[in-house]
């Protein structure tokens, strides 16, 4: 019984944070600037519409890094959860803390914290099944993408 007691290793959020910045850069820098250009230049637009192209984008940001994820290790879910559920606080919590920029409402302290809880949701689960699906791919479309990532490093 000795040999087999697992020991306690901690979660490296630095690499994963670094395995995902990009993807979180550019989704973060593309919602934003979006924002600001509907606000400005069509203000009559519903706040439905201006939310469901934030979460296509946030979606297609999850996506890339679930395929990141299936390139580089293969099918490791755990990794694609933690991953997406990293990636979907600092992307709710900056992109909720961004809409202070419009004035200070009740509501917004409170959306903080739905719109952060939401995106690590909704991250977590995404990364989690594009990486689960990853493995479901046929071998040959798999190689053909990781010979293309291996041709643009």
């Amino acid at each position: 019984m000795e040999g087999t007691a697992k020991t306690w290793e901690p979660i490296n959020f630095v690499f994963y944070l670094s395995f995902v910045k990009w993807v979180i850069v550019i989704a973060i820098a593309v919602e934003i600037v979006l924002r600001l250009l509907m606000i400005n230049y069509l203000p009559d637009l519903t706040l439905d519409r201006v939310d469901l192209l934030m979460w296509i984008i946030r979606l297609i940001a999850f996506i890339v890094i679930g395929w990141k994820i299936g390139k580089s290790y293969g099918e490791v879910p755990p990794m694609g959860a933690i991953a997406g559920a990293l990636s979907g606080f600092v992307i709710g919590l900056i992109i909720s803390l961004f809409r202070f920029e419009s004035g200070f409402r009740t509501w917004k302290i409170f959306n903080v914290v739905t719109e952060t809880t939401l995106t690590i949701l909704v991250g977590c689960l995404a990364v989690f099944l594009i990486v689960y699906l990853w493995d479901l791919l046929p071998d040959r479309l798999k190689s053909a993408a990781a010979d293309e990532f291996k041709t643009k490093k």
